[in-house]
């Protein structure tokens, strides 16, 4: 007959080794499947395109600004076309996020809840507290992988609705801006200039360049402020979430995520050596 103790020890092994087999088998194939994972996923896709149009409207004014028959506009032009470098840059961020969501859950639920499961029955075993100090930190990189990114973007959409109609409303303009100045090129009455026809579209007393430059000029204006809210919204709410998540886990749990310092790397290096360092022979010397 097992001890109270052995049997204690063998529930503990093998729940260990149930939620190892329900997150390798079960959690990894449901969870994706889930609304949660599937509606961030659909949140990074609408925000991909979304840095999509605003990229192509922001090219096809910067073309249509460039054709005008004077030079004067050409800076203009310039910070429109400009502006792609940081479509480009959160694009990535965004085929990063979505990355995480789909194969960072599925890793973290086969690899590191396992692993995580494994060590904490190697712990079990052997009682040594840098195993325990593993298995911990294994299950909060786990849970971290899984959830700071779909958690940050339900938290966009629910705080950032109204920023995200400012962004929309941008792009409408920019591209309703370049479709009136293709317009007033392409067509309309001969005996106009293309500032009273620009003026007709607009509804805007446009006589010169300088109007339709100050014009453009508003609309850049919009534009960079809707670069930033992206980069807030797509770039750093994930990050924020993630020190939230990190203090949190801090304050509540007294867990750290980062990894050990050089200190505590020589002290679990001096533990998995069998010999103390003062059991050890010096060169040239004899044994006590």
């Amino acid at each position: 007959m097992l001890s109270a103790k052995h049997a204690a020890l063998a529930i503990k092994i093998l729940s260990l080794f149930l939620i190892a087999a329900l997150s390798f088998f079960v959690t990894t194939a449901k969870l994706p499947e889930s609304s949660f994972v599937k509606d961030s996923l659909e949140s990074v896709e609408d925000s991909s395109d979304t840095v999509m149009k605003f990229s192509a409207a922001t090219l096809s004014a910067s073309l249509a600004i460039s054709a005008l028959p004077d030079d004067f506009a050409t800076p203009l032009a310039d910070s429109l076309a400009d502006m792609n470098i940081y479509f480009v840059a959160i694009l990535v961020v965004l085929f990063l996020e979505k990355i995480l969501i789909w194969y960072g859950i599925k890793a973290a639920f086969a690899i590191l809840i396992p692993l995580a499961c494994f060590v904490g029955v190697l712990f079990i075993v052997t009682k040594r507290n840098l195993l325990k100090s593993l298995a911990v930190r294994l299950c909060v990189l786990a849970l971290a992988v899984a959830f700071v990114v779909p958690c940050s973007t339900h938290i966009t959409s629910i705080v950032a609705s109204d920023l995200t109609a400012y962004v929309n409303d941008t792009i409408k303009e920019t591209e309703g801006g370049t479709g009136k100045l293709h317009e007033a090129m392409v067509g309309g009455a001969e005996d106009k200039t293309i500032f009273e026809k620009l003026s007709d579209l607009f509804q805007a007393a446009i006589r010169d360049v300088s109007d339709l430059m100050l014009h453009f000029q508003n609309t850049i204006r919009k534009c960079m402020n809707s670069i930033a809210i992206l980069i807030l919204t797509n770039c750093l709410m994930p990050l924020l979430t993630f020190f939230v998540l990190k203090w949190i886990l801090r304050e509540l749990f007294q867990i750290v995520v980062p990894m050990p310092s050089m200190r505590e790397r020589r002290d679990i290096a001096s533990e998995l050596d069998p010999r103390s360092d003062s059991e050890l022979v010096p060169a040239g010397g004899k044994q006590p």
